[in-house]
C-alpha cells in the first residue's frame, strides 16, 4: 500500500488539476486505495491556493482546527471553522473550502469501512453512528479541554503511525474508535441528537430529493409535497436545524452547480441555464446576480 507522504503528494496533485467535472468525484479521480489517512490539516494545504473543491468520497472524514479559519461548505450547511471547531462529513456527502488562514492548524483523518474490517473490528462500530448521518448539522464548536481530549487523540494517532510493529494498526483502529465515540458524545452534548432523531430523518430525505431534483425543481412546494408536510413546516424545519430554509438550500445547491459549470465547462450561459431548468437565460442571470453580487459572465471572467 502506498505510503502516507505519497498518497497527501498524489492528492495535492489532484487539487492543482482543473476539475472537469463540477463536483470532483474522489473515488473515480483519486486512483490510489487506502483505508486510512491521518494527517496535520496545514501539510494537507501546504503549497496549494488553500481551496478544497466541491468534492464526494466513500470515506468519512474527521477534523479539528486548532488555529487560524476557513469557510466550509457540507451538503446544505454553511460554516466558518474557527479555533476548536470539530467537522465531521459523512462519507459520499459533497464538500468544499476556503479561504484558509495561513495560520491554520490542525488535523484530518479520511477512513473507510474497510480499514476496520482489515483489522478484525466489527462495522457495529461506525454503522450506528449519528454524527456519520448527511442530515446532522457537520460542526461543532468545542472549549479547551474538549478540544484537548480530541487533540490528544489525533496526536497518539500520528504518533503510533511512526511506529514500527505488529500491532501498530489495531492500536490506530481502536483510536478511530474512541475518535467517533467522543466526537458522538460531544455533538449529542451540543445538538441533542437523541432528541432531534425524527427531525433529522426529514432533513435526510429533503437532502436526497434535493440532490435528485435540483436542476428540475426549484420549488419548495414540490419536495414539501414529497414529503408530505406544508411548505411553511418545511421551510421552519430546514431553518431550525440548519440555519438556511429549505428555499435557500435550494437555491445554495443550484448556485455551487452554476459556478462549477461556469469555470469548468465552456457551456455557454443560455446552455447552463436551460441545464439548470431555468428557461429564461435573463431570468437565471437576474437569479445567479441578486446572490453572487455579479453576473454569470463576470464570474466566468474571474477565472480566465
Amino acid at each position: 500500500m502506498p505510503d502516507d507522504e505519497f498518497l497527501l503528494s498524489e492528492f495535492k496533485k489532484l487539487l492543482e488539476k482543473k476539475p472537469e467535472e463540477n463536483i470532483i468525484d474522489f473515488d473515480e479521480r483519486f486512483i490510489h486505495k487506502f483505508d486510512l489517512q491521518v494527517h496535520r490539516f496545514e501539510d494537507v494545504l501546504m503549497n496549494t491556493n488553500r481551496t478544497i473543491p466541491p468534492n464526494r468520497w466513500s470515506y468519512h472524514r474527521i477534523g479539528l482546527l486548532k488555529s487560524g479559519s476557513g469557510e466550509f461548505t457540507t451538503g446544505i450547511y454553511k460554516f466558518k471553522a474557527i479555533r476548536n471547531t470539530l467537522v465531521v462529513v459523512p462519507a459520499r456527502v459533497i464538500t468544499s473550502s476556503k479561504n484558509w488562514t495561513s495560520d491554520m492548524e490542525g488535523y484530518i483523518t479520511v477512513f473507510n469501512m474497510d480499514f476496520f474490517l482489515h483489522n478484525n473490528f466489527s462495522p457495529k462500530y461506525i454503522e450506528n453512528k449519528k454524527i456519520l448521518s448527511s442530515s446532522v448539522q457537520p460542526y461543532v464548536q468545542l472549549n479547551d479541554s474538549e478540544a484537548k481530549e480530541i487533540e490528544d487523540i489525533f496526536e497518539t494517532i500520528l504518533e503510533e503511525k511512526k511506529q514500527e510493529g505488529n500491532y501498530n494498526s489495531e492500536r490506530i483502529a481502536l483510536k478511530i474508535i474512541e475518535l467517533l465515540i467522543l466526537s458522538e458524545r460531544l455533538f449529542d452534548k451540543k445538538l441533542n441528537l437523541q432528541m432531534a432523531a425524527p427531525s433529522l430523518e426529514v432533513i435526510k430525505r429533503f437532502l436526497d430529493l434535493l440532490e435528485a431534483n435540483f436542476s428540475k425543481e426549484r420549488s419548495v412546494k414540490f419536495y414539501a409535497e414529497k414529503l408530505a408536510m406544508h411548505p411553511n413546516s418545511l421551510n421552519a424545519l430546514i431553518k431550525k436545524h440548519t440555519g438556511t430554509t429549505a428555499k435557500e438550500s435550494i437555491q445554495n445547491r443550484v448556485l455551487i452547480e452554476t459556478k462549477y459549470l461556469l469555470h469548468s465547462t465552456k457551456l455557454s450561459i443560455k446552455e447552463i441555464s436551460n441545464e439548470l431548468g431555468f428557461n429564461d437565460p435573463n431570468y437565471f442571470t437576474s437569479f445567479f446576480t441578486k446572490y453572487e453580487n455579479t453576473s454569470p459572465g463576470n464570474y466566468r471572467a474571474a477565472f480566465i
